[in-house]
């Protein structure tokens, strides 16, 4: 088992995140994302046509599920719209943040052009 972050404390180095508690807590992210775009959807978005409430869908789901590395060199990924604004606000201003916002304007264009295709595809229609 691979230690990817230790605390180091008085010259005793602590595992803080293992690779099995890393892929549990971004597999409950995702899911997490999941459910809360399925209740956007569910609360306010199926009150609009079918493309707009899948297009606004997607681009939720987009923004809250891209990944991104927290810096050049990491070898773990985060989500992209937390990682961006980290970087922007605390790590080095808006070079620091510019491949992690890049990753989430590519996976809001890839979210909202899923959710129009999956309207699209789909053989159930609204009420």
């Amino acid at each position: 088992m691979q230690v990817i972050i230790c605390k180091c404390r008085r010259g005793n180095a602590r595992a803080m995140m293992t690779t099995t508690s890393y892929l549990l807590a971004l597999t409950m992210y995702w899911l997490a994302a999941g459910l809360g775009c399925r209740l956007l959807y569910l609360l306010w978005f199926r009150r609009f046509s079918p493309y707009w409430s899948g297009a606004m869908t997607g681009l939720m789901a987009g923004i809250l599920l891209a990944p991104a590395y927290a810096t050049t060199d990491a070898n773990t990924l985060a989500p992209a719209l937390i990682t961006g604004l980290f970087n922007l606000l605390f790590a080095g201003g808006v070079e620091a943040a510019t491949g992690a916002f890049l990753m989430l304007f590519v996976g809001a264009l890839v979210g909202v052009l899923a959710g129009v295709l999956s309207v699209r595809l789909s053989t159930s229609r609204p009420r």
